[in-house]
């Protein structure tokens, strides 16, 4: 036995250690000991933090719900929040996070609910919450999960690096450069605005509508390495010369019965549910939704949700407030200097009579 005992410490080290560089270079601050996590606007950061102390009031959608500064929101309201929007998170995902939250809160009474043309598309079928939901309650399936581990060595490089990490912030520091074209005659609006109205073509029209979007790295003011468009006057001229015919998009019927569905539940459980049409830039509507014709679909969504009985705030089909380009740092979000404080208070903040 005295034997054996040295020897499987001696098996067990390489484990010991890597899990012991696991807990302190893992992004999401799991298990709630560092004071706050690398990423903080990611599912599990978020997800680990809402079980751990819930509000009773919360938020779902994607990026454009997921980087409101909590304290504002709060001053704004007057309450506290948790945030559950992600970057990137599917409409099937916020669903099932809405339910996930609601099953850990039986005081859960308050939801805002980020919902627009673009997340109620068709063939956006994607939903990780089954792997999600194991991770977030179980930390060996998180300690043992791939994806995560990765994230960590990606952590710890970075950190070996000296790189400084956290969450990118949507704040713009535009350079003369950023408004014309790759010839040097001015455009109507910046690259990159143009350069996103393009990107999402990729899942509203049919392919070839555009050429490819071509790019280069710079470092911005902030010391983010970012990619500027390098040809903008040939996307924008492409676009402007697109149809209703070369548009690929459609409603995701099934999705918006979701929505019903999750309408009806707030109502039978007294949950005071607010469907939120987030912003988006006149960029987006002069090259995107007015050449593909998406208004009508915009304007059936927006009833939709009506139909529900649900409050609807309208930022995005009849905009019950508009903001600037400066205000934007893409064409989906606001510059969080600029645009999103004023778009917190609108929203959360009490309406006028």
């Amino acid at each position: 036995m005295k034997k054996i005992l040295p020897r499987l410490a001696l098996l067990a080290a390489p484990f010991l250690v890597y899990f012991a560089l696991f807990f302190a270079f893992e992004p999401y601050d799991y298990f709630g000991v560092k004071g706050g996590a690398s990423s903080e606007d990611s599912v599990i950061t978020r997800v680990r933090a809402y079980l751990s102390a819930p509000e009773d009031a919360i938020i779902l959608g994607d990026s454009r719900m997921a980087h409101f500064d909590m304290n504002a929101v709060a001053e704004a309201s007057g309450r506290g929040w948790s945030n559950l929007a992600f970057g990137g998170a599917s409409l099937n995902e916020s669903i099932d996070l809405f339910y996930l939250a609601a099953e850990n809160n039986p005081s859960l009474n308050t939801c805002y609910f980020g919902v627009s043309f673009y997340t109620l598309r068709a063939g956006d079928s994607r939903n990780r919450m089954e792997a999600i939901g194991t991770v977030v309650k179980n930390p060996v399936a998180y300690m043992l999960n791939f994806d995560y581990n990765a994230d960590m060595l990606g952590e710890l490089l970075l950190r070996l690096q000296g790189v400084q990490t956290g969450a990118t912030r949507d704040a713009g520091a535009w350079e003369a450069i950023d408004s014309v074209d790759e010839d040097g005659n001015a455009l109507p609006v910046r690259r990159n605005l143009i350069a996103y109205a393009a990107t999402l073509y990729q899942n509203c029209a049919k392919p070839g509508t555009l050429p490819a979007i071509e790019t280069e790295p710079y470092i911005d003011a902030w010391g983010a390495a970012r990619e500027r468009c390098t040809n903008p006057r040939a996307l924008l001229d492409a676009m402007l010369a697109a149809t209703p015919a070369d548009s690929s998009y459609s409603l995701n019927w099934e999705n918006l019965r979701r929505l019903e569905e999750l309408a009806a539940y707030c109502a039978e459980n007294g949950i005071e549910l607010t469907f939120v049409l987030p912003p988006i830039d006149d960029a987006l509507r002069q090259y995107l939704v007015a050449p593909l014709g998406l208004d009508e679909p915009m304007r059936t969504i927006r009833q939709a949700l009506a139909d529900t009985g649900a409050a609807v705030r309208d930022f995005e089909v009849e905009p019950e407030a508009v903001y600037a380009e400066e205000q934007y740092y893409d064409g989906f979000h606001l510059d969080v200097e600029r645009g999103l404080p004023e778009f917190t208070r609108a929203l959360f903040g009490a309406k006028e009579a």
